[in-house]
């Protein structure tokens, strides 16, 4: 094994790089030829036409699978659809040199081993500085003198370590003894280029993407990249996994039809058999009922119907009887009472009759005199309590009253005018108080809240982000407010109040890492904040931060790096925050941008502002650090003055609202007062004086007379009670003789229908026969027996013949569905006669299984596969294109942070941006998941809703699985995410402004346009390259360029070549000796390929060279020496 050109590895060890390139009988370059590469990769340069991309093509067919070759690539103008280059493998083996025509214009080729038997064997060996190697060897042969492609043969190895491959000449020798070869040098000797490629590529770290192998081959000819979008589409973005996704959900569906249709077949089943069970027991039933009905009219009903009529007989008789015992004993108490009432009614009429009348008169008018006086006592009462709101005494006779309603006017018309001129200074008072009392509770909350706080962040702010976190399973300490991490320089303490000032906007933006940006987004976005929410995105920084210069802004912040966000908003901070930090206003005018201790900032444009809000210049509302002490001592004196103001305000409102309120209360009394006309309405004294004469008239009748009033109420009492007990009397004797005469005719029919037949010996005919008389509304007693009879005969009739019409109508339900049972499944048929007779019940036994068995093990399946394989499978391929885009996303991130690293421009950088911009398919799409998921659960518990589940899981498999053009295009715009991004190139300033964009590389200059190809390449391969733990840098480093820069000058040439080393690439370049100067800083090796002229034809060869040799070569060809064309 030759040693390496510098010895042990020494960059970017992990990574796999070209270390070695053996070539034997490869085009014009005959017999073995062994080139040593450099870590930092190799310049292959020369005269035109010398080899330089034979070697090149040589590492292409090593490495790149047959349509990716591109063969000759610095002749071959292939920006999209240009012309292929004309050189092939077999060219290479045969070491063709020359092709010209003959006298018929007929093209011949020379060749160097043509006409015989000959072989070529390329081998590139690949280290990672690890100790991992791997010799990756392709053979090609032809066993005749065929020039044709489809003769050669082929032969693929991969070996551990290092390889030389001389060891094949013997191979050769013994007429390509694979078989010896094999056995006598174990390796990998995959059987074809496919499994050849797939063990290098997890051999080397070219991953799984196809697409990263066919940007390799674009990429020794690539001039121009065309559309940005669509070549990042293409060249960076693989297929994604979803239609593979797609395939098992299509897969899944298959078992699910199947259980449908099974389901569906038993409930078909169910459905047309469901009437067998019922109809077939009610046809058993009216067959019998039939029968029984038919069998009983006649002499059995009568029999029965005769028993009825005796037993009735014998209830009304009883009754009668008991009946008439009772009212003989009531009769003989009414007839004592009757004559007990008469003696005390003679006795007392006599009694009154002796008696006069008096003092009703007196009574009438003494109640009158009563009410009188406790109305206007009453009215009184209410007068005077408005009088004493007057601070008047109340008047006691009219004079007095007279004198006060001449009065009342003037109060009333000074109480109303004293109100209304107080009226404009209670409003401002109360006004005032308020606005204190909130301004008070606000501080107060404030300091409860910073006493037990670990921050600055004002109450209000930090409740809503305990919202956002709770709601989504987001940690608090994960979403931290800018100002919680941004503190001031020990030293610097003076220029807090002006930094408070600058970022107060900046410091309350809440900080969201780029794991948890998308449920955050989608929560702020679906509901009210109840205020401003800013906040930003924290993705990935580079280890290499920036440092501001201590005089500005930024250097006079410390940020706690501790944190996760903190290395990412020192970042921010140190690009955004560059004010100049200066002692007056008059020091603004010579920067830029800058700011005064006392807070003045000059912003570009002349731009001047300052903001002396208290929420800014309070040291109770200051935001930045950790440090709550001297907030807390701030907060404590603003909340100590503000509850002196707030107990001042607050004695001046109750004291002007105590006067406001008795004047309130002096015109109400003024109203009431003034509704009052006459003395009479309150002068209840009189009306007293005259109750009094009336009682005491009354008083001297009673004391001469007897209680006439109450002999006379006990004479008519005692009348009234000897009537009422007259007409019971003569009521009871009435009632006895009815029913005595009753009980004599009931007697005589009973006697006459007892020895007549009248019992029903079978109990189950008495049962039937009971049900249909109980169903009779007719009133059953001795008098109505003849209509009992008639209905109960027809009631009897009724039920035999409705039970012949239903045993018809239940046969025919029972047929029917048997027939289409037989019709549709005969196979499943338990008995195929169609004779009702003998199979009825077995149909119905067939319809209980399949209720209690068949259908619900169906449904049970078809609910299980529908809830645990089908929607679950639609789930992931949701889940697989959630994850493809995030992955698009996650990569170009991390193409950026690439691309961050090297300039594109001075003072600029190249950024890849997309926008999101999915299609109606899309969505349409989401929406359809959307409902298959949230009724998952339903679909689970309820066959139904299992139907209604299954309808849309068919219906988004046939838009899957349609062929018209419609389908396919909705197909491809669903599961291909590509679709779904818009991909262009952002030239940006340092602070994130756009400066330029790029959307065709073809609308630029020629060097502008070679160097933008660079940097599309070098993202678009460390895109596909590179890994989450590679720092963006690609697990394959080398990368072959063939003459990519003949357009450009030594300045974009320079930055492009300088964006492919950043990226971390080992370059392969196939230029000419005028480029070498620009080329050197960037690898670590030249090879100077020649071409000589023999009898044989032309042969090359190859050799190390020194940049020294390559200026001295260079100068002599621009003075004129001899060399090769540009």
């Amino acid at each position: 094994m030759p040693e390496t050109v510098n010895g042990s590895r020494t960059i970017h060890l992990g990574q796999f790089r070209i270390t070695r390139l053996q070539v034997i009988n490869w085009g014009t370059f005959c017999g073995y030829k062994d080139f040593p590469i450099d870590e930092r990769g190799m310049l292959l340069t020369g005269p035109s036409g010398s080899g330089k991309s034979s070697l090149m093509d040589a590492h292409s067919i090593a490495l790149l699978p047959t349509n990716d070759h591109r063969f000759n690539a610095s002749a071959d103008l292939t920006a999209r659809g240009a012309k292929q280059g004309t050189r092939s493998v077999t060219d290479y083996v045969r070491g063709a040199w020359s092709e010209n025509d003959d006298e018929h214009e007929q093209s011949h080729v020379q060749y160097l081993r043509g006409g015989k038997t000959t072989w070529s064997a390329v081998g590139a060996t690949y280290e990672d500085g690890l100790g991992a190697v791997t010799t990756a060897v392709v053979v090609k042969w032809f066993t005749g003198a065929e020039t044709d492609g489809a003769s050669i043969k082929t032969m693929h190895q991969l070996h551990d370590g290092h390889f030389d491959l001389r060891v094949l000449e013997t191979w050769a020798a013994q007429e390509y003894n694979t078989r010896w070869l094999k056995a006598t040098y174990p390796a990998d000797y995959p059987d074809n280029q496919a499994n050849y490629m797939r063990a290098l590529a997890k051999r080397v770290g070219l991953g799984t993407s196809k697409t990263a192998l066919s940007l390799l081959g674009k990429a020794k000819s690539m001039k121009n990249v065309g559309d940005l979008n669509q070549f990042i589409r293409s060249n960076m973005l693989d297929t994604p996994v979803t239609f593979g996704a797609a395939q098992k959900m299509l897969d899944s569906f298959t078992p699910l039809n199947a259980a449908y249709e099974t389901a569906r077949r038993a409930h078909t089943q169910e459905h047309v058999l469901r009437d067998v069970p019922e109809y077939w027991t009610k046809y058993q039933k009216s067959r019998e009922t039939g029968n029984r009905a038919a069998a009983l009219l006649g002499a059995p009903m009568d029999h029965y119907l005769r028993e009825v009529h005796l037993r009735v007989l014998q209830e009304d008789m009883d009754r009668l009887d008991l009946n008439i015992d009772a009212l003989d004993r009531r009769l003989t108490g009414q007839e004592q009472a009757k004559n007990d009432a008469y003696q005390s009614f003679i006795s007392l009429d006599q009694q009154l009759r002796r008696e006069g009348q008096a003092m009703q008169e007196l009574k009438v008018r003494l109640q009158a005199a009563k009410d009188e006086a406790t109305a206007r006592e009453s009215a009184y009462g209410f007068y005077a309590s408005h009088v004493t709101r007057l601070e008047r005494r109340c008047p006691e006779d009219e004079p007095a009253f007279t004198a006060l309603r001449e009065e009342v006017p003037e109060i009333l018309h000074q109480a109303q005018a004293d109100k209304k001129k107080i009226e404009p200074d209670r409003h401002t008072t109360f006004a005032a108080l308020a606005d204190t009392r909130r301004l008070h509770d606000s501080k107060a909350a404030e300091l409860l809240a910073l006493q037990t706080a670990g921050s600055l962040i004002p109450q209000r702010e930090s409740k809503r982000r305990e919202y956002i976190a709770q709601a989504t399973n987001v940690p608090v300490s994960d979403l931290p407010y800018a100002a919680e991490l941004i503190d001031i320089v020990d030293g610097e303490e003076r220029w807090r109040p002006a930094a408070e000032k600058v970022l107060r906007n900046y410091a309350m933006r809440m900080l969201v890492p780029d794991v948890h940006k998308d449920v955050v987004r989608e929560f702020i976005d679906n509901n009210n904040m109840g205020g401003i929410v800013e906040y930003s995105v924290v993705t990935a920084t580079s280890a290499h931060r920036h440092q501001p210069p201590v005089d500005v802004l930024a250097g006079k912040l410390t940020v706690d790096t501790n944190h996760p966000s903190g290395p990412w908003l020192a970042g921010q901070l140190a690009r955004q925050f560059e004010h100049k930090c200066v002692e007056t206003a008059r020091d603004l005018e010579q920067h830029r941008i800058a700011v005064t201790v006392r807070g003045t900032v000059k912003l570009p444009g002349n731009h001047y502002r300052k903001d002396d809000r208290p929420e800014l210049t309070n040291p109770s509302s200051y935001v930045l650090g950790a440090n709550t002490a001297a907030k807390r001592a701030a907060l404590e004196i603003e909340v100590t003055e503000l509850a002196v103001a707030k107990e001042q305000a607050l004695e001046a409102a109750d004291e002007l609202d105590v006067n406001y309120r008795n004047l309130e209360s002096r015109i109400t009394a003024a109203t009431q007062i003034a509704d009052y006309d006459t003395w009479a309405q309150l002068d209840h004294w009189t009306s007293k004086r005259n109750a009094g004469d009336f009682e005491q008239r009354i008083d001297e009748i009673k004391a001469s007379n007897v209680d006439l009033q109450r002999l006379e109420r006990d004479r008519d009492d005692a009348e009234t009670t000897w009537t009422t007990a007259s007409e019971l009397c003569s009521t009871t004797k009435s009632k006895i003789t009815e029913y005595g005469q009753q009980h004599t005719q009931l007697l005589s029919t009973y006697e006459h229908e007892l020895p007549k037949p009248h019992t029903i010996a079978d109990d189950e005919d008495r049962t039937y026969l009971d049900r249909i008389f109980a169903d009779i509304e007719i009133p059953v007693n001795p008098a109505a027996m003849r209509q009992v009879r008639s209905a109960f005969g027809k009631a009897l009739e009724r039920h035999r013949d409705l039970a012949e019409a239903d045993g018809k109508y239940s046969f025919t339900k029972v047929k029917t569905a048997v027939d289409r049972f037989l019709e549709s499944w005969r196979d499943f048929a338990p008995d195929a006669s169609g004779d009702i007779e003998r199979s009825g019940g077995d149909f119905a036994a067939l319809h209980e299984e399949i209720v209690q068995r068949r259908l619900p093990e169906a449904m049970s399946q078809f609910q299980q596969i529908i809830t645990e394989d089908m929607v679950p499978s639609i789930g992931m391929l949701q889940r697989e294109i959630e994850n493809a885009a995030t992955d698009i996303k996650r990569r170009v991130y991390m193409v950026n942070d690439g691309l961050r690293r090297v300039k594109f421009n001075p003072d600029t950088h190249l950024q890849i941006a997309f926008k999101a911009n999915p299609s109606n398919d899309v969505k349409e799409f989401q929406r359809k998941v959307d409902a298959l998921l949230s009724n998952a659960p339903a679909a689970q518990r309820d066959a139904h809703k299992a139907l209604a589940q299954f309808k849309r899981v068919r219906e988004l498999m046939t838009r899957f699985t349609a062929d018209d053009a419609a389908s396919r295009q909705w197909r491809s715009n669903v599961l291909d995410v590509r679709t779904s991004y818009a991909f262009y190139g952002r030239e940006e300033n340092s602070h994130g402004i756009t400066v330029y964009t790029y959307r065709n590389t073809a609308s630029n200059s020629g060097g502008e346009q070679e160097k933008l190809v660079a940097f599309c390449l070098a993202a678009a391969l460390s895109y596909n390259l590179a890994d989450d733990d590679s720092d963006g840098r690609p697990r394959f480093a080398p990368l072959m360029l063939d003459e990519a820069f003949s357009k450009s000058d030594e300045t974009f040439s320079g930055q492009a070549l300088s964006a492919f080393d950043e990226f971390g690439f080992q370059l392969l370049i196939a230029a000419p000796i005028r480029m070498s100067g620009i080329v050197e800083p960037f690898i670590g090796q030249a090879i100077l390929v020649e071409k000589r002229m023999t009898t044989e034809g032309s042969h090359s060869n190859a050799a190390m060279a020194t940049f020294g040799d390559l200026a001295v070569r260079r100068t002599d060809e621009s003075d004129g020496g001899t060399g090769a064309a540009a």
